[in-house]
């Protein structure tokens, strides 16, 4: 009895709480620590970011200084190159010449390569020959940057040109004798920088003030680099600034991006943490959530037995839906028979026999148009394509239209037909009747009182590609009917509403393309277009 009262005593004790207390408290200064040093070291990275964007923003300035001095290298040398042909350096003598037939074709020669030279080296603003005794013998310049040949005028006038306020000069002697003429050329640094680097002219800029030393500085949130350009070989000595101007909020996205995402985690491990002291208090919770996961489970498991019986019955269903498309297109030229049968039946009864042998010839054709459809539908166990061979479109449609014409049912509308033969074509003829019987019988339904069926086929593309429309007088068709014109079990007169689904797969089958519109004087139109070359 007493080591039972000790127990419960025991187990009553503050004890552990206190000493759970004190792990929380010990948890929660640890967090508060962890949040300081946190702030700190988002505040002091900070700083360092900024150190470290700027060291690397001078860094890849000072990389493209040198690339904008290795573009003057390069400009140097095909200047030194032109200075020095022949074609320059005889310029003088060949501009001047007695001979007028070589005056012209030594100034055609100069002014070529000057032109091209121009053309291909984008910084070059101007480019002036000066001869012996200082003239100016022949310029070339810029115009909404394409080379341009200088006058007289504009050669006079240099000093006083607008055009050369914000290039720079060079001087370069023509071949090797001193004395032989000058060729002065004009430096464009902004073209020159486009040309070095085409990447970063948005914040760069070239300027020809000399800078004894790289600097860097920070004003108005913006950061500021410069680098000196210099090239000694040039004459005269180039010196000139490159300055590159920066957002800072660009230069510490990225840190910023960090940092917003080094906040969100101290934040949700703050939430974490705080979670933990709320789970010590809801711990007996804990079965009941297992409870309610378990009867969850259970609950998942009948939803999906439940969802593998509906997929059954919709394969079930999907099955029942192909069935009645197969007994739709049978049943057509099962109606055209028993109709030619009836007529033949009283041909035969009055002893009409010549005028009941077509008729013969016409259950035939429904009978083979029916193996047809049995073989398309035996054809989608067996992926391969229809058998293709060659069909004269204007007779299938002059079978089709003599079809439906001897229906008694359709004795109150007109059918006309027009077509241009030939229409050869590489298909199969039983598809294709199976198409345009479709097609004339939805517009013959369209017209339950009276009408008129058009059926139109022509050569077009230059006669690679035959047109075949048919046309009724009927209602049209609805912008509800339009959206889903060739959706498969999609019908507006009760019907299975496969018929227009087969026809468009009939006509893909064959490389073409069907749509459905409505006429301008009322009544829809349906529009087959089939290459005659075959199928794609």
């Amino acid at each position: 009895m007493n080591r039972e009262r000790s127990r419960i005593i025991g187990a009553m004790s503050p004890t552990p709480s206190r000493r759970r207390s004190g792990v929380l408290v010990i948890l929660a200064v640890t967090l508060v620590a962890i949040l300081g040093v946190a702030t700190w070291g988002l505040i002091d990275s900070r700083r360092e970011a900024r150190e470290i964007a700027v060291a690397d923003l001078a860094l890849r300035t000072t990389a493209q200084a040198r690339t904008v001095e290795s573009a003057l290298a390069t400009l140097r040398g095909d200047l030194l190159f032109l200075a020095q042909s022949p074609t320059i350096t005889r310029a003088a003598e060949m501009l001047i010449d007695d001979d007028p037939f070589r005056q012209r074709q030594g100034r055609l020669d100069v002014e070529g390569t000057l032109y091209l030279f121009a053309e291909s080296h984008a910084a070059i603003e101007r480019l002036v020959l000066l001869g012996r005794d200082g003239t100016e013998l022949l310029g070339i310049g810029r115009r909404q940057d394409r080379p341009v040949f200088l006058g007289a005028d504009d050669l006079e006038n240099l000093e006083n040109d607008d055009a050369l306020a914000a290039t720079v000069r060079s001087v370069w002697p023509l071949g090797r004798r001193v004395g032989a003429g000058t060729l002065l050329a004009w430096i464009a640094p902004a073209r020159l920088l486009d040309t070095a680097v085409p990447a970063g002219s948005a914040t760069l800029t070239l300027t020809t003030e000399p800078l004894a030393a790289p600097t860097a500085e920070r004003s108005a949130g913006t950061v500021t680099v410069r680098q000196p350009v210099e090239r000694a070989d040039w004459t005269p000595p180039i010196h000139w600034t490159l300055a590159r101007r920066e957002n800072e909020s660009e230069l510490l996205g990225s840190y910023d991006v960090l940092a917003r995402r080094f906040r969100t985690t101290l934040l949700l491990d703050f939430v974490l943490l705080s979670g933990a002291f709320g789970l010590a208090v809801f711990a007996y919770r804990h079965a009941r959530r297992a409870d309610r996961a378990e009867a969850e489970n259970r609950h998942q498991e009948r939803v999906r037995e439940l969802e593998r019986q509906v997929q059954h019955a919709d394969r079930l269903a999907s099955v029942g839906r192909l069935a009645a498309g197969i007994a739709h297109e049978i049943n057509n030229p099962l109606e055209g028979m028993a109709n030619y049968l009836a007529l033949l039946r009283d041909d035969l009864r009055e002893g009409r026999a010549e005028e009941a042998e077509p008729l013969v010839d016409r259950v035939q054709e429904g009978l083979d148009r029916t193996a047809g459809i049995v073989r398309q539908v035996l054809s989608f166990a067996d992926p391969g394509r229809s058998p293709r061979e060659p069909v004269d479109l204007a007779d299938v449609l002059d079978r089709t239209v003599s079809f439906v014409r001897r229906n008694p049912e359709f004795r109150h509308l007109e059918l006309a037909l027009e077509t241009s033969r030939p229409l050869a074509l590489e298909g199969n003829s039983t598809t294709l009747g199976q198409l345009f019987l479709n097609l004339v019988l939805n517009a013959c339904h369209a017209q339950p009182e009276s009408g008129r069926v058009d059926v139109r086929a022509a050569l077009e593309n230059g006669g690679a590609l035959a047109i075949v429309s048919v046309e009724d007088r009927g209602p049209g068709l609805t912008d509800e009917v339009k959206r889903r014109l060739f959706e498969p079990f999609h019908s507006t007169r009760g019907s299975t509403g496969l018929g227009l689904a087969i026809c468009h797969g009939i006509v893909e089958d064959h490389g073409g393309t069907i749509r459905g519109e409505n006429r301008a004087d009322g009544g829809a139109r349906f529009t087959v277009e089939l290459p005659l070359g075959g199928t794609k």
